[in-house]
């Protein structure tokens, strides 16, 4: 029998690891593991299933271990194999395979509620939705390896970052769940054309407000059905009085929550770090990482 000594520090080291604690992971478990069932389910499977060539890893918690390992701690494949007793050519087989298996759970746990782009009016919208009453988008970069062609140089480099880097944009509700996920963009675009070229907006209910950063000045003219609550932005011709100033300062402050969820997806050092691989697969890690914090989250708000 386990002790409580004992107990704590296998939390301890399963949280150092995978970024979960003890409970989280066997719910999260329970959650992926219809899932990944159902590939041996297949109509046109030629074998049998646990026909083929053994794995190394004994089981779907094993596989889910190292996924998690990979996003949490953001090793080179050098350190997983050698963790896992896999050959390098392998990980990335096994990370793919359950990339695939945890994208399942990212499509439910970003899935946006059904009926929103029929409210027309606030009393509807606090009555069905009160967690939508106000939205606040962001957009984030992550630092990528220096593409070899000059175009894709252009394209990728971040005149904010003075690095190469890929381009996320979130918006998140009032309870700090996430609520939609853009593309991933190259870091030379500019978070307000993201926004225009994903019709964010759009993904809105009309009567929510929408709070954002100063580089999102005069977005309502693209969308003017929509409400925007942006800061006061100062030039050469107009400085900001201090009644400015005070109400900017004050709606920086509403806005901080989507610095502190962007802060706790970057916690997984995979999306902290230097991003190593192709540009093309980041998106489907960061929409997964962003579908692993809305499942914590229903998991904490359940207990």
């Amino acid at each position: 029998m386990l002790t409580y000594k004992k107990l704590s520090k296998r939390e301890r080291s399963l949280k150092a690891f995978t970024g979960l604690s003890v409970r989280e992971f066997e719910a999260l478990h329970d959650e992926l593991l219809p899932v990944w069932e159902r590939r041996f389910e297949r109509k046109d499977r030629i074998r049998k299933p646990g026909g083929g060539k053994k794995s190394k890893l004994s089981c779907f918690a094993d596989e889910l271990v190292l996924l998690l390992t990979f996003y949490r701690n953001y090793p080179v494949y050098e350190i997983l194999g050698f963790l896992f007793d896999l050959d390098i050519s392998n990980i990335g087989r096994h990370i793919t395979l359950m990339e695939t298996v945890l994208s399942d759970l990212a499509k439910r746990k970003l899935k946006r509620p059904r009926g929103t782009a029929r409210i027309r009016t606030l009393e509807e919208l606090h009555e069905k939705f009160p967690e939508l009453d106000e939205l606040i988008g962001d957009a984030t970069e992550q630092a990528v390896e220096r593409p070899k062609k000059k175009s894709k140089q252009r394209k990728h480099y971040s005149g904010k970052k003075k690095q190469h880097t890929v381009k996320t944009q979130l918006v998140i509700q009032k309870d700090r769940k996430i609520y939609d996920v853009s593309r991933s963009y190259p870091g030379h675009i500019h978070d307000k054309t993201l926004m225009i070229k994903e019709r964010t907006p759009d993904k809105i209910p009309r009567p929510s407000r929408i709070r954002a950063d100063s580089a999102y000045q005069n977005i309502e003219k693209d969308f003017p059905e929509h409400t925007f609550i942006l800061p006061e932005k100062a030039n050469r011709w107009h400085k900001l009085t201090q009644k400015q100033k005070k109400a900017n300062k004050d709606k920086s402050a509403k806005r901080i929550p989507v610095e502190h969820v962007i802060g706790k997806l970057k916690n997984f050092k995979v999306l902290a770090h230097k991003y190593r691989h192709a540009t093309v697969k980041h998106n489907r890690m960061f929409r997964n990482i962003c579908g692993l914090y809305n499942f914590r989250l229903d998991l904490t708000a359940a207990s």
